[in-house]
């Protein structure tokens, strides 16, 4: 997130209420720009423009959901690859390697998409068209990585509005009810033309040598391969209630072969969702600023090797105020929750029928949770505590997974969104607790992290030297 945090502080510090607004409404356009102009966008395409063409909404949906899990396999991997990049001032490099971890990631997604229609059998037009879209979205994704990195934060969200004002243009003229293809490409074209925008950014602002992909990043899947299994693990968990009940008889339906839905499922959820951007907002907001000032102090002292005393103190420090802001974000998240509930207990929130309510509810309460536990994960991969993020995923979608088919076989309709409610606030306590209790231990941690300056040879701790006192006694 580089650039943001200078000029959230910069804004805070002119002082004034017009600043303040200001600042938190650029964390709203950091944290969440994308996801709402992708949202507005389809939104727009589907309500506006009077889209309802089966392949084309079966499109969307299935190559977001296909898009994200796979690209959660590259962008965790890729965001710390990047990070050393920049951190070592090898700028040139950055964009080779992103572009040879797209190839990679395009290789791999066409893959998952054979063996997909290899069981579920489609006309040509529709296999090539859908394939397309998919690949065309994780290439935005992954680029955009590249383009995030960068100080033009402006420019940054820019390309996702180009890409939703063509995605618009492209869809209705394209496409038509006889044509799906069009609307399907026009869509795709849109999606391209953003994903160009956020190259050219990157290509600017961190250049390239000759070659135009690198595969360097391969040698560091070796130390960072917790990465790419955090993210592929998260968006799974987050997504695989949704698969159990899409395939379940009672709430699933398949409107074409191969691609389910669940409507009354699908549509409070997807609500539920939109209202964690206040976490993400304060996430951003106290990270970049309150936050970030006491981790640099602290790792200052370290790097500068400070006496043990100061160093214990900036460490005290830094937990206080992280602790202080994960109660903040906790606090003004839960507030707007439960004024969603209570809009949604006294039926005045649009579009929520009766059906949906009781859905609703625990989605409002799952989808909090899923904020609060996100921030935890990030947070740990802040401080580099890559393996308990990666065990902490796997226990979250484990619970996810097991609680949805026992919920659904037990108690039906009323358990819809209880899984992912109970998995997301069990992971959220739980990676509390590992979060604090690596804090309490960090300056040991990163004692232990460093390389000792000996030749190799044989060695003995201190504590195998008074075991082997005390057996010779």
């Amino acid at each position: 997130m580089a650039g943001i945090g200078f000029r959230l502080n910069k804004m805070f510090h002119q002082g004034g209420v017009s600043t303040d607004l200001l600042a938190i409404a650029y964390s709203v356009v950091v944290s969440s720009g994308p996801w709402i102009i992708t949202t507005l966008t389809l939104w727009i395409i589907l309500s506006f423009l009077k889209i309802s063409n089966i392949y084309f909404n079966i499109s969307i949906v299935y190559s977001f959901v296909f898009s994200i899990i796979i690209s959660g396999l590259f962008i965790m991997f890729e965001s710390r690859r990047i990070s050393d990049l920049i951190y070592s001032k090898k700028y040139k490099k950055i964009l080779p390697e992103v572009m040879g971890i797209l190839i990679f990631a395009t290789l791999f997604a066409i893959f998952i998409l054979y063996i997909f229609f290899s069981f579920y059998k489609h006309e040509g037009w529709f296999v090539l068209s859908f394939s397309y879209l998919v690949v065309s979205l994780l290439a935005l994704w992954i680029i955009s990585i590249a383009s995030m990195s960068t100080n033009a934060i402006n420019w940054y969200i820019m390309g996702y509005i180009i890409m939703g004002f063509f995605s618009i243009i492209f869809s209705k003229y394209f496409g038509s009810e006889k044509n799906p293809l069009g609307y399907i490409l026009g869509y795709a074209f849109g999606v391209n033309i953003g994903t160009f925008v956020h190259y050219v950014l990157a290509l600017l602002y961190f250049g390239t040598d000759l070659n135009l992909t690198s595969f360097e990043w391969i040698k560091e899947i070796k130390k960072y391969w917790h990465n790419i299994l955090i993210g592929f693990t998260y968006y799974l968990a987050l997504w695989i209630d949704d698969f159990i009940i899409w395939h379940s008889k009672e709430f699933g339906e398949m409107p074409i072969n191969g691609f389910y839905f669940s409507f009354i499922y699908d549509s409070p959820m997807f609500i539920a969702y939109l209202t964690i951007i206040p976490t993400a907002t304060m996430f951003i907001l106290v990270l970049e600023t309150r936050f970030y000032k006491t981790y640099k102090f602290f790792y200052d002292s370290l790097i500068e090797g400070y006496n043990y005393y100061e160093i214990n103190i900036r460490k005290e420090n830094m937990e206080k105020e992280l602790k202080f802001d994960i109660n903040l974000t906790i606090r003004v998240q839960a507030i707007i929750t439960f004024i969603l509930l209570l809009l949604n207990e006294l039926n005045m929130l649009p579009f929520i029928s009766e059906v949906f309510k009781p859905i609703l509810r625990l989605g409002l309460i799952g989808a909090m949770m899923n904020s609060f536990y996100l921030m935890i994960m990030l947070l740990l991969l802040y401080f580099d505590f890559r393996k308990e993020a990666l065990y902490l995923n796997i226990s979250v979608l484990l619970i996810n997974l097991l609680l949805s088919i026992i919920f659904l076989n037990k108690f039906g309709y009323y358990s819809l969104g209880a899984s992912y409610t109970f998995a997301f606030t069990i992971g959220t306590f739980i990676g509390y607790k590992i979060l604090i209790s690596k804090i309490k231990d960090l300056i040991k941690t990163e004692y232990y992290r460093q390389k000792l300056a000996v030749e190799d040879g044989y060695y003995l701790y201190y504590k195998d030297i008074k075991n082997l006192m005390e057996e010779k006694s």
